[in-house]
């Protein structure tokens, strides 16, 4: 009998060892989503909180109506690790930025806070048991010592009395599972009065808005759009900039509240009759080059239309990183949209004989044009050039032609 050997193995049929891309996507997701449940408090009237910035000198400053301040850091972890222990580099690099804080504005923050999902361990109390050396520290033990040693390593602005006086603030909570965290912030706004009786969607849709302008806050998206004048016209440009970017890292309550709201009045995405997953884009362009060249588009006309092509993938890659899920849903209501389009201006600009690849091609920009000045799409950061971007992305998977059809050659088909 013959030996029978394992197929070799390929890398394109062939699960990673860990999937880091995705996992830190979770991650940013609930971070964002964590952030916009303590957000919530900012709707309660009877609540300490004032306001809170974004990536600012922590995951998230808290600024309270007394002028206090608070700083949270949050640390994840996949279920089923290990808990955070006091010696872990995540846990001693947290406390080290937090003494900073303490050193850099003496007396204006009165908490610092380490939020884990998976909580912090404690089977025994020793040097690892983070909660128990906290809870030595104003004792006149000094058990805590190890701990402030480590903290000190290579430090030459911090010392022993700062660092002890931040540890005596530092608290520690657990947050929901990466998993879990976006169902608690949809009930956490079921209980807000405003929100009491909304239906599931109309939920998931508000908590999503509110995710996602976290996510802005935290990564700066709108820190790079001050205008240029600003800048110059000021005595000192280079404290406008740094005002504008805190500014834009800033959440209040009127801020949370117009985005919940935003979020109800969204309407209802369109759907594709046939799932076209958003990981599956078509590769290339030269079956687009090729039919609208059949159109009798000029090859400056098609060269725009490639630039387009590819912005409009880069928008569906940052949807994806930004959006998980609810990208899908915004790529198959782009296809039906700008499908559509594309269908009527075919239809109003084809001739029983010649070319109307260029008609078409004028009549769609106005059409588009049409949908993105409406806000037709409804779609978040998606322009008129995003929308002719995906008439690319049609063109390219045969969904959509500039001439009648024919075969394409075997290479392209």
């Amino acid at each position: 009998m013959p030996e029978i050997t394992e197929p070799t193995k390929s890398p394109d049929s062939t699960s990673p060892r860990e999937d880091v891309g995705a996992d830190t996507q979770r991650r940013f997701r609930h971070q964002a989503a964590y952030i916009a449940l303590i957000s919530l408090g900012l709707l309660e009237s009877d609540s300490p909180l004032g306001e809170l910035y974004c990536e600012h000198h922590d995951d998230v400053i808290l600024r309270l109506k007394s002028g206090q301040f608070r700083a949270i850091q949050l640390k994840t972890r996949e279920i089923g690790g290990v808990p955070f222990k006091a010696g872990d580099d995540q846990v001693v690099s947290t406390i080290r930025g937090f003494a900073l804080l303490e050193a850099a504005f003496p007396g204006h923050f009165d908490t610092y806070t380490i939020a884990s999902n998976i909580g912090f361990w404690h089977g025994l109390k020793n040097r690892s048991n983070l909660d128990h050396i906290l809870r030595g520290v104003s004792t006149a033990g000094s058990g805590y010592m190890p701990l402030v040693n480590k903290i000190l390593e290579d430090q030459k602005t911090l010392d022993v009395a700062i660092v002890v006086s931040a540890l005596q603030k530092v608290k520690l909570i657990v947050t929901p599972g990466l998993d879990d965290v976006e169902s608690r912030l949809r009930e956490q706004l079921a209980q807000i009065s405003e929100f009491r009786g909304r239906r599931y969607d109309e939920l998931k849709t508000s908590s999503e808005a509110l995710r996602n302008l976290i996510f802005d806050a935290s990564s700066l998206s709108g820190a790079n759009l001050i205008p240029e004048y600003l800048a110059l016209c000021s005595g000192s440009p280079l404290a406008v900039r740094n005002q504008h970017v805190i500014q834009s890292k800033r959440i209040t309550s009127s801020i949370v509240s117009e985005t919940l709201k935003r979020g109800l009045s969204s309407p209802t995405l369109l759907r594709t009759r046939q799932l076209v997953p958003i990981e599956e884009l078509p590769i290339g362009m030269k079956t687009m080059e090729i039919k609208m060249a059949a159109g009798g588009l000029s090859v400056s006309e098609i060269d725009h239309l490639k630039d387009l092509k590819f912005s409009a993938e880069h928008l569906l890659q940052e949807w994806l990183y930004r959006y998980g899920n609810q990208s899908q849903l915004y790529y198959e209501h782009l296809r039906v949209v700008v499908r559509d389009e594309c269908l009527a201006a075919q239809q109003a600009s084809r001739q029983a004989q010649g070319l109307y690849g260029n008609n078409m091609l004028a009549d769609l920009r106005e059409r588009l044009q049409r949908r993105a000045a409406t806000r037709a799409a409804e779609i978040p950061e998606c322009y008129k050039e995003h929308l002719l971007g995906m008439a690319g992305i049609l063109t390219e998977d045969c969904t959509v032609w500039w001439s009648a059809e024919f075969n394409l050659p075997d290479e392209t088909a």
